[in-house]
């Protein structure tokens, strides 16, 4: 028999730094600067995002404003608040090749004017040649603007070329035309026309808001924003649940928590906060790691940024900051939280507890982003009618089929995209041979294959999640290139995301590791053979004329057809990974809008978030944007275990966190027994005398298994 006794409570204290807060945070409009987490210092001001691009029944260019003599644009921009360390325009639009001609500018009657960008940067041949692709593919230009010249409310913008040689012809400048019949399609739900743009034909002395563009027939808005330094005005963090009893985030450095009892939690918020900011702190407990478990408590204000709560219900907790400000010049700033807890173990069975031998961990940790999934049921027909079980059918490795099913996409005649409805079913097309096999093209004269870059991609994603596999479509275009649609798919093989290109059936892996590289890896190899950061001023083709895959060590999977595939007709792929874009949803084939690009001109829709990094700094004309790789490449389908010891000796509860899309079942391995579903996220283990296994996988609803977590340890006797 054995006794008991109590053990005497003691404190543990726990200091988080703003980069552990970070680590394992969700965060929305604050960024870790430094050390400290503030609110994010760049904000986007426009009104054209959701309808950018050619409306539908465009045609010869007719969403572009040509700059003639005699004609001025003009664009409202609304200001909340006009202070700012700084102010940058953007517009979209062309610049003519070898253009000689200057652009005026006027804001609020203060007239700047921006020579040819051969004259001011010569370096941006984009701009003014066709070097590097044509430069009849609009553009985003920047002029930085008088921070004096801005006022809060209505501001107004005037843009005109008075130089003779711009004609209707042959203009010297364009800027592009948003269309207010897109705005139903851009966004959802969508946003009502603003009516901030308007056209003269007569140097400004008469107005139109209704006859824009080539034609004089659009009404809408002028692709024209104002990008401010400052703050936003609010944003908040969440962090990872938090073990009082243990420190750190996630479940602490262990994952066997012992069976402690926490009497007493203080919370203290380390904060600067300069005149006109504020920040204010929550706090929740719960007897769970999870944070979507159950028995959360109620969200308490701290108050004075302490809190000090007697038995709570549990020894984890959350908690969530909102950092405000009333002056955009200045943030508060998070600099760490202190959590200090009485920690009681009262009446613990002195036989001998278990002890962890062993642990290899999943991790799940959300994206501060959304992502709406398509549903693979939505495309099991098209998995049917196209035979795409026999197109992998063999394949010893999820890798194998992945790849499988991008030589098909690669090879699969394809049909035309609606650009402003997009459903996957439209691109492949079902065509068979005298024998009855489905037809495929192939060989190419080429690497690539006929079609759209983004048409072959599409059909990749909708085959790759026919079968379950978590797949997206990706837009890379680095400052300053043409763009190319590519596809990333959740590798659990590899442990992480994998580019995949359909167009040309290659992916891209690391030299040393001969693992396939995800693209911000991609981008970080590339980073290492660029001298600068590239931004428009320094566009990756005046740093690089080539990025040569050895020397940013890295190769390419040779498919077999026998071309070089990352350098073809004078298209350097490697130079386009560095910015990247992407909308926050897959689910085309169950809602083909908003579109997130109408496959016409520049991006820029609001629907996109944007990747970026030390050597790609953010692109201006967009409002969402991440450098934090949990936030872009968010780890999915692996299983988070936490071993939770209960007040009885040799009774542990298990509890499992997992990021899976269409999750359906825990599969769980006893002691290397047969894998059984378990379909709750917390259950109680029995352990036994000796060694105890255990194995736990993540499982969707289409056989699609995660990586296996495991856990050995010993019970003594």
């Amino acid at each position: 028999m054995t006794s008991q006794h109590t053990v005497p409570a003691h404190r543990q204290v726990l200091c988080m730094s703003a980069g552990d807060l970070e680590a394992h945070g969700q965060l929305h409009d604050v960024m870790l600067v430094d050390d400290g987490i503030r609110l994010r210092d760049r904000v986007l001001v426009e009104d054209d995002a959701t309808a950018i691009g050619c409306p539908e029944g465009g045609e010869n260019r007719s969403w572009f404003e040509p700059l003639v003599s005699g004609a001025r644009l003009r664009k409202i921009l609304v200001l909340d608040d006009n202070r700012a360390r700084a102010v940058l325009l953007t517009w979209c639009g062309t610049e003519a090749d070898g253009n000689e001609a200057a652009l005026h500018i006027a804001v609020n009657g203060i007239e700047i004017v921006r020579p040819p960008t051969s004259q001011v940067h010569p370096q941006c041949r984009h701009y003014y040649t066709p070097d590097w692709g044509g430069s009849h593919f609009d553009n985003w230009f920047v002029v930085a603007l008088p921070v004096g010249a801005l006022h809060a409310g209505d501001n107004t913008l005037e843009m005109w070329c008075d130089d003779e040689t711009s004609t209707a012809d042959s203009p010297a400048w364009e800027v592009m035309v948003a269309a207010d019949s897109e705005r139903h399609r851009g966004c959802d739900p969508p946003l009502p026309a603003v009516g901030r743009s308007a056209f003269s034909d007569d140097g400004g002395s008469t107005w139109d808001a209704k006859r824009l563009g080539r034609s004089n027939d659009i009404a809408g808005e002028y692709c024209v924003r104002l990008s401010l330094e400052s703050h936003r005005r609010r944003g908040v963090l969440r962090s990872g649940v938090i073990d009082s009893t243990t420190g750190g985030q996630d479940g602490g450095d262990s994952n066997l928590h012992r069976h402690l009892i926490v009497s007493q939690c203080d919370i203290t918020c380390d904060v600067d906060m300069p005149a006109g900011t504020q920040v204010d702190v929550r706090v929740r407990y719960a007897d769970t790691p999870r944070a979507s478990g159950d028995g959360w408590s109620e969200w308490e204000q701290l108050v004075d940024l302490r809190g000090s709560r007697l038995s709570p219900p549990g020894r984890w907790l959350q908690l969530e900051v909102e950092l405000s400000t009333q002056d955009p010049l200045v943030s508060p700033t998070l600099k760490g939280v202190h959590v200090e807890a009485k920690v009681e173990v009262a009446q613990i069975d002195t036989a001998p507890r278990s002890r962890l031998l062993e642990s290899r961990n999943g991790r799940a940790v959300p994206s501060s982003f959304d992502y709406a999934w398509e549903k693979p049921e939505m495309l099991a027909d098209l998995r049917e009618r196209f035979e795409l079980d026999a197109v992998v059918a063999g394949a010893t490795t999820e890798f194998e089929a992945q790849l499988r099913l991008m030589n098909w996409s690669y090879r699969i005649p394809l049909g035309n995209l609606d650009h402003y409805a997009w459903r996957y079913h439209d691109l492949p097309q079902l065509e068979r041979d005298a024998d009855g096999a489905i037809r495929l093209l192939g060989p190419y004269e080429g690497s690539r294959r006929q079609g759209h870059c983004l048409y072959c991609n599409l059909t990749l994603v909708a085959a790759l999640l026919s079968f379950g596999y978590a797949a997206r479509w990706v837009n890379i275009s680095t400052k300053h290139t043409y763009g190319h649609e590519v596809t990333e798919v959740w590798s659990n093989d590899f442990g992480k995301w994998v580019h995949l290109d359909a167009t040309r059936d290659f992916y891209v892996y690391d030299l040393d590791s001969g693992l396939p590289l995800s693209l911000t890896e991609i981008g970080e190899h590339v980073g290492r053979v660029i001298p600068e950061p590239v931004t428009w001023e320094r566009p990756i083709q005046a740093q690089v004329a080539r990025v040569d895959p050895e020397a940013a060590g890295m190769g390419c999977r040779q498919p077999g057809h026998g071309h070089d595939i990352l350098f073809e007709n004078g298209l350097d792929l490697l130079q386009m990974i560095g910015h990247l874009q992407m909308p926050m949803r897959n689910d085309f084939a169950s809602r083909p809008q908003p579109v997130p690009w109408r496959v016409s001109s520049n991006w820029g829709s609001s629907e996109f978030v944007t990747w970026h990094s030390e050597r790609f700094p953010p692109k201006l004309e967009y409002e969402h944007t991440t450098g934090r790789l949990q936030d872009w490449e968010p780890v999915l389908q692996e299983a988070r275990v936490h071993l939770i010891e209960t007040a009885t000796v040799g009774q542990l509860r298990v509890e499992v966190e997992t990021v899976t899309p269409w999750f359906e079942t825990f599969e769980v391995s006893v002691d290397d027994n047969h894998w059984l579903s378990q379909s709750e996220s917390a259950w109680t283990w029995s352990l036994h005398e000796g060694v105890n296994h255990l194995r736990v996988r993540a499982c969707n609803r289409f056989g699609v298994r995660g990586s296996v977590s495991e856990m050995t340890l010993v019970l003594p006797s």
